[in-house]
């Protein structure tokens, strides 16, 4: 899902190009879409990630000020003001492993196994006690990157198409990290490439890790 800060005219266009969310905060915190209209008292991030898993491509917030600031700091991107759908490539974009799954059996008629790999912040290592993890990316390249191991994953026989999604800004123990799924045709042709693109994954993509301990820190 797609996230920018906008008008409500800009959300209206975005319905034209797909599943469209518009999220106001006046008094309240204000839901709209073809599907539903309410209000939630539910914090932005956590919104966020809940519409997420609804499969909405799109998510255009308005009235938002620290909040939006407190999400740009979680998940390590700029959310753009963005007056024409034309801007969209300027949009940083969140996923869930949901929506990947969802987005996966599109098209897989032919499928019946997604196998999935999920990576989380761990409480300990070694003897430390980890407070946080902290992910930075060489962005100009990560995309690139990722659309290569999924070339590579889909090339696999009877492979029908592999997603990978890794989260960057601060996570704390217990929370994911990137996801990995493949889809196939029977349950056996998907552990080979499922095991390699966790492979790849770890060693080609240009993301750079910050541990941050109890008494310390590191750069990995």
């Amino acid at each position: 899902m797609k996230i920018l800060v906008g008008e409500k005219s800009v959300y209206e266009k975005l319905k034209n190009l797909g599943k469209a969310v518009f999220v106001k905060r006046d008094r309240e915190l204000i839901v709209e879409s073809d599907e539903v209209k309410m209000s939630t008292n539910f914090e932005l991030e956590r919104l966020l990630e809940f519409l997420t898993d609804l499969s909405y491509d799109f998510a255009v917030l308005k009235g938002f000020r620290e909040e939006i600031t407190k999400v740009e700091e979680r998940y390590g991107f700029k959310i753009p003001v963005i007056e024409d759908p034309i801007d969209l490539w300027n949009a940083p974009e969140i996923k869930s492993l949901r929506s990947i799954v969802e987005e996966l059996k599109k098209g897989s008629e032919r499928c019946g196994a997604i196998g999935i790999f999920v990576g989380f912040v761990r409480k300990l290592e070694g003897d430390k006690v980890v407070k946080r993890l902290e992910y930075e990316s060489f962005k100009e390249m990560l995309a690139e990157k990722i659309a290569e191991i999924e070339t590579k994953t889909k090339n696999y026989p009877k492979v029908a198409g592999a997603r990978i999604y890794h989260k960057l800004g601060k996570l704390s123990p217990g929370e994911d990290i990137v996801y990995i799924a493949v889809v196939g045709e029977h349950r056996i042709d998907i552990w080979e490439p499922l095991r390699n693109a966790v492979e790849l994954m770890k060693n080609e993509l240009p993301i750079w890790k910050k541990e941050v301990f109890e008494n310390g820190e590191r750069w990995v």
